[in-house]
């Protein structure tokens, strides 16, 4: 069955949130760059997939950065965003600008157990070692991470689910 064959309306009922994953891989280990490369994405396909060890599993498209950077590091970082951060989305849908302290303008520490990027805002964040690749025979990549580091920055905050931003994953519509 294809995505033509599937309500699209049906799919879009699957309740998701939305993140932000980074990673960063040293230079030794890239033959095309000569210093640390760090990739970061929007992502909504995320799921906690193991209590003991705790374990998250989150799904990136094939053809992506960040799918290639996380393959390489074997670490990510995920940046749980909660209502108020709304607005980084879209800063991180499509290409980063990086420099020292700023990722696409917002600033970012390095994480304490994997050193990928933790943004300063969000209401929380997990980072993770991967455990398992599956690469599926769809168009995402899915990583297993087992949680090494978190904090749970602003307990306050509300989680951002996917339909109270009038976007949808596989083609963002609204704005």
């Amino acid at each position: 069955m294809s995505v033509s064959e599937i309500q699209e309306d049906v799919l879009e009922k699957i309740t998701y949130g939305f993140y932000i994953v980074t990673t960063r891989v040293g230079s030794e280990e890239l033959s095309t760059r000569h210093k640390d490369y760090i990739a970061a994405g929007t992502v909504s396909w995320l799921m906690q997939s193991s209590f003991e060890p705790p374990m998250v599993t989150v799904a990136i498209q094939k053809d992506s950065d960040l799918n290639e950077t996380i393959g390489r590091s074997k670490v990510f970082a995920v940046n749980i965003l909660g209502k108020e951060d709304q607005p980084l989305i879209n800063d991180f849908a499509g290409d980063s600008e990086i420099d020292k302290t700023h990722i696409n303008g917002h600033k970012y520490l390095n994480g304490l157990k994997t050193g990928s990027p933790i943004l300063e805002r969000g209401l929380g964040y997990l980072e993770c070692e991967v455990e398992e690749i599956v690469d599926t025979q769809g168009d995402h990549v899915l990583f297993i991470g087992k949680i090494v580091n978190n904090e749970l920055k602003e307990p306050s905050y509300q989680p951002l689910h996917e339909w109270e931003t009038g976007k949808h994953y596989g083609g963002f519509s609204g704005s």
